[in-house]
């Protein structure tokens, strides 16, 4: 029996302030770049803060991570930031950088974000500007990352690797380190979005992957580095690499990063598609006990039938496979991929 949602409570939420974004990255996992449509649209500034105090007096988060798109894009962004602050919530604050000026790191500080996480794709500068879409991003992202440091922020770098830039990894990665960076994310390139016609283009080899994560594990002895994309018991031994955090996916856990769209909607994870349903219409725990939540939730792929860690791994990215496969119960592409070589853990 479920307890009733004022007894229930979830620390954690991602909000998509918008779907507007100044980059057009290969590897964008954003649902509303499907080939399946999804909603377009966004609350006015007075529904999105009521929207955010429904959801918040129904869970008790005390962590929002703003998303988009750019956030930065959005003309309300301060008045979301100022509400949530508040409320006594900490904030995450995913940006590309391009707009993150010494003004409006500013206006964000002292605000209760936590954290800023920016794209560090290669220390080289094309081969950024190719996978951000946009030329000059590897020069504002560089910069924002030294005016938030100088600033006395806190900045996680993410590394998304591909075949693209996996060999530039162990310069990208001193570079993050050379820039102040508190914390970095290694994650291997999970289709989605636009990224689904980049398939073949950007998944690396399970051998490539291994390669980046000795590198993370040796940078890992300096300042903490995470693999935030399920990374496969079946093809990587995490315990070859003891520095590194690894997050398999944590769908319907009290680890689980529902995401709100902004138009209220509210899907299993940041990367699923899936609408559980409108925030402004139905409560939060009904739709998280939604009898679509459980069937996110227990699907996964028939290969992973019978594995001792099927319970903690849930298949991969069921995300991944809902997008570009069509369902959540099929391997996800990287998986998918590399079957042959795939072995359950504790098998020959």
């Amino acid at each position: 029996m479920h307890l009733p949602w004022r007894r229930r409570r979830h620390d954690y939420l991602v909000f998509e302030v918008t779907q507007n974004c100044n980059h057009d990255c290969p590897h964008c996992y954003n649902v509303w770049k499907n080939v399946q449509p999804y909603p377009r649209g966004t609350l006015d500034t007075a529904r999105t803060l009521r929207l955010l105090d429904r959801v918040l007096d129904q869970t008790s988060a005390t962590l929002v991570t703003l998303s988009g798109g750019e956030p930065l894009l959005r003309r309300d962004i301060f008045d979301i930031v100022d509400h949530l602050a508040s409320r006594g919530v900490s904030m995450n604050f995913i940006t590309n950088g391009s707009l993150l000026t010494p003004r409006t790191i500013e206006r964000l500080g002292g605000k209760g974000i936590v954290l800023f996480e920016l794209p560090l794709l290669s220390a080289d500068r094309a081969m950024h500007d190719r996978m951000s879409g946009r030329p000059g991003a590897f020069d504002g992202v560089t910069r924002a990352i030294a005016n938030l440091k100088a600033a006395g922020e806190r900045v996680v770098v993410v590394f998304v690797a591909t075949k693209w830039n996996l060999p530039a990894w162990p310069e990208t990665a001193e570079l993050a380190l050379a820039l102040g960076a508190d914390g970095v994310m290694f994650n291997r390139f999970n289709p989605g979005g636009r990224g689904a016609a980049f398939v073949e283009e950007l998944q690396a080899s399970p051998e490539d992957l291994a390669r980046g994560l000795e590198v993370a594990e040796a940078m890992a002895r300096r300042i903490p580095v995470s693999c935030g994309i399920a990374m496969p018991h079946c093809l990587f031994d995490h315990g070859a690499y003891p520095h590194l955090g690894f997050g398999d996916c944590a769908a319907g856990t009290s680890r689980a990063y529902y995401t709100i769209d902004a138009m209220g909607n509210l899907r299993p994870c940041n990367h699923s598609s899936t609408i559980l349903g409108n925030l402004l219409q139905h409560g939060f725990w009904s739709l998280v006990d939604s009898s679509a939540m459980r069937t996110f939730v227990a699907a996964r792929p028939a290969f992973c039938s019978g594995c001792p860690v099927e319970d903690t791994c849930l298949g991969g990215c069921k995300a991944a496979a809902e997008v570009c496969r069509g369902s959540a119960s099929a391997a996800d592409p990287f998986l998918e991929a590399n079957l042959a070589r795939a072995r359950k853990p504790g098998k020959a």
